[in-house]
């Protein structure tokens, strides 16, 4: 029984082999591939130039086409949405992948921060902290704090007992926070994996080519067939590829793997209203989810809207991923200036964890008996749905 045989195709023998494929062979593969190959200048040339003259659809072609410089331009635009939303596709889960293991790391610290208050300061059993953490995945915190919050407001606990219980509510909440990000980053490298091993399609190709979709699949099969039997012979006379009699390596998706090794481009894009009405409100919600202060009932609706694909009426499928993109790049920027100690976080988790002082008067409100002014244009726009005459409006 054979088997696949893995093997990482040195970079600069997929470079080497392409090159040495014809024009039109080269552009069909660099088109395919168009995540990682940038088409040249005589690759765009070539296909203004192989493009049909719809004026002589009925008889032959001409055989000098009186100018290229436009479709030059028309296939030069193409190439550039393609290739920036077959990246963006790509460094979309790169990013959430990025964010993901910096939030893991926070995370983590402040777990230890917690374990340490736990075992130092309160002297928590470790079988007790053991069955938290073990139901930390279940746990309802809501109501096991207001029940918390009702015993200290009626003398039923003392404060250490509050803060212990609090404590330990705390420590499930970063527990399940993190068995979030751990299934979080499993599904974005997952997709990160899969969008870098796509090529392009056949009607993408023809559409960026400008050619009828029949006349591809035959140049497809012929360009493939000619840069592998290329790469298999350089790979050969590199004396790189393994000695393997039972089986050879898939050459093509190998070629793919290997390309996904390259570092993801980060792609300079402007904010898109659509997660938030303005950035400034964006960037303070991305600040609350990085230090962990966002409610948990809406984290993970966040999380959703940020490194999701927003469809978009106006622009076709271009801007996608633009709005994810916008919104992992500033939170992946504001992680990495969180840079807190385990002292820090323990100073964090004890003012979370200390209760309201007994008999604290809430503030009082301001001037309720005020009367509030209305201007002019206010009264008329009353005084009209009240159905009242405004006489300086009727002058």
């Amino acid at each position: 029984m054979s088997t696949t045989t893995t093997y990482i195709v040195p970079k600069e023998l997929i470079d080497s082999a392409i090159e040495s494929l014809s024009v039109q062979n080269r552009t069909m593969i660099r088109l395919l591939l168009l995540q990682y190959q940038d088409p040249v200048l005589e690759d765009i040339e070539y296909m203004a130039a192989d493009q049909p003259d719809s004026r002589f659809m009925a008889g032959g072609q001409p055989a000098i086409k009186p100018s290229i410089g436009e479709a030059v331009m028309e296939i030069t635009a193409r190439i550039g949405q393609y290739r920036l939303l077959f990246r963006q596709k790509r460094e979309r889960p790169s990013l959430q992948i990025d964010c993901i293991k910096k939030h893991m790391a926070i995370t983590d610290l402040a777990i230890s921060a917690a374990e340490g208050l736990l075992n130092d300061r309160f002297h928590v059993d470790p079988v007790t902290l053991k069955d938290r953490k073990k139901a930390g995945i279940s746990a309802l915190p809501k109501p096991e704090i207001r029940r918390l919050n009702k015993a200290w407001d009626q003398d039923e606990i003392s404060e250490k007992d509050y803060q212990t219980t609090r404590l330990l509510i705390e420590y499930q909440t970063l527990i399940r926070r993190q068995e979030r990000n751990r299934r979080r980053l499993a599904t974005a490298q997952n997709e990160f994996l899969h969008s870098g091993m796509s090529p392009l399609q056949d009607h993408e190709i023809a559409h960026i080519w400008g050619i009828p979709l029949g006349s591809l699949s035959g140049r497809k099969v012929k360009a493939l067939n000619n840069f592998l039997i290329s790469l298999q012979n350089k790979i050969e006379a590199d004396n790189t590829l393994p000695d393997v009699k039972e089986a050879r390596p898939d050459l093509w998706r190998e070629t793919l793997q290997a390309l996904t090794k390259q570092p993801v481009e980060r792609s300079v894009v402007s904010f898109i209203a659509g997660i938030e009405r303005t950035e400034e409100m964006l960037l303070e919600k991305l600040t609350t989810l990085a230090e962990g202060t966002i409610p948990e009932e809406l984290e993970s609706g966040f999380w959703q809207l940020i490194s999701r694909i927003h469809d978009t009426e106006h622009c076709g499928p271009w801007s996608n991923h633009a709005r994810a993109v916008f919104a992992l790049q500033r939170l992946s920027a504001i992680l990495s200036d969180i840079d807190p100690t385990i002292e820090d976080l323990e100073d964090d988790l004890l003012k979370i964890i200390t209760p309201q002082a007994k008999g604290e008067a809430l503030p009082a409100p301001e001037d309720q008996g005020k009367e509030i002014e209305l201007g002019e244009e206010a009264l008329g726009v009353l005084n009209a749905f009240i159905g009242e005459i405004d006489d300086k409006r009727s002058r």
